[in-house]
């Protein structure tokens, strides 16, 4: 029989970038609740109260300070990688994180032993599709946000080969839950979208991504490809099946080329600032695509299947927990 230090040396050592933000706070509870200790890296000071009470190590890091990113990675088995600048911005305010950060966070896991690099990448590095996108679609990115997603999968695969490192890109689609930005517009009660978007989009609760994401660092999965859950619609039904639940919610709908104007007349005039935007014309590209997922993708190679199948039940368990939660998104917090 396995002895307590048989199975102390068994668990994963993990390392959690991006564990103050939406998905990353969502992982690293999963990864404590299971007891896996996983250490949680963290740039801003004034968010680690967000993992208090978690079974957990943290450690300051940034992906623009490769010294802090050596130490972060030293003992650990695997990386599950979510920091980084998660706007849609133009590219050379992505790089620096995403491109470039990465890289030092990849080569310094290489150096260190790490045998398991899980990257959260994006649905868009795929274009629009009239037909379920799946692990064999060859990927077209038509906003910079994917594009640049999609250098950084080229560069990881490459260091993968070159280390010997598994190397995973689960390319994300909408997610979602009580900690998101939509949702955090949800509990005001008005949530305004750039045109009447119905071409199916794919979605996945954020309890699934999470999930997701963690069975790849345990599996030492290797690959890169789309993941989603088993219901893509349009962001007129996902929007509708809120207001269905909260009829009190008001979804006003500004016309898209009124919306591209007005978010890159923002973009302008923020240019010289160096915090996130939020309301860019490429945002508004990517809310009007149709990104469907084939609903089987993924899930079968992990051996899994989603907690929230559909997006019914994924908005019915993120009201439930919206209840819970008073929340600011990283990108909308100006703390230092």
């Amino acid at each position: 029989m396995p002895s307590p230090h048989d199975a102390e040396e068994a668990r994963v050592k993990v390392l959690v970038t991006g564990s103050t933000g939406f998905i990353g706070t969502e992982v690293a509870q999963q990864l404590a609740a299971r007891g896996w200790q996983p250490r949680l890296m963290v740039r801003r000071p004034s968010r680690a109260p967000l993992l208090r009470g978690l079974d957990a190590q943290t450690v300051h890091g940034d992906l623009e300070a490769p010294d802090t990113l050596r130490r972060a990675v030293d003992g650990c088995d695997a990386v599950i990688h979510l920091g980084g600048r998660a706007t849609f911005e133009r590219a050379h305010r992505l790089v620096g994180t995403f491109v470039h950060g990465t890289r030092a966070l990849a080569e310094a896991a290489a150096e260190a032993g790490v045998g398991r690099f899980v990257f959260a990448s994006s649905l868009l590095v795929h274009g629009p599709s009239d037909v379920p996108i799946d692990g064999g679609t060859t990927p077209a990115p038509v906003v910079d946000y994917g594009r640049v997603k999609l250098l950084v999968e080229a560069g990881l695969a490459g260091l993968g080969t070159s280390s010997g490192m598994s190397v995973a890109s689960i390319r994300l689609p909408h997610v979602y839950g009580a900690t998101d930005q939509l949702f955090a517009r949800v509990r005001t009660g008005l949530v305004p979208i750039p045109g009447r978007a119905n071409p199916p989009y794919a979605h996945l609760h954020v309890r699934d991504a999470a999930r997701v994401l963690i069975a790849a660092a345990e599996q030492g999965y290797v690959g890169a490809g789309p993941v989603a859950d088993r219901a893509p619609v349009g962001w007129d039904v996902f929007l509708g099946e809120i207001v269905r639940q909260m009829p009190h919610v008001r979804v006003v709908r500004l016309p898209a080329p009124l919306a591209l104007a007005g978010t890159a007349a923002i973009s302008a005039a923020l240019a010289w600032r160096r915090q996130p935007n939020l309301f860019t014309p490429d945002t508004v590209r990517s809310w009007n695509l149709s990104l469907p997922v084939d609903p089987r993708a993924l899930w079968s190679e992990l051996g899994m299947e989603p907690e929230l199948p559909t997006y019914q039940e994924g908005i019915t368990a993120t009201l439930d927990d919206c209840v819970a939660f008073r929340w600011k998104h990283p990108v909308a917090d100006r703390r230092a």
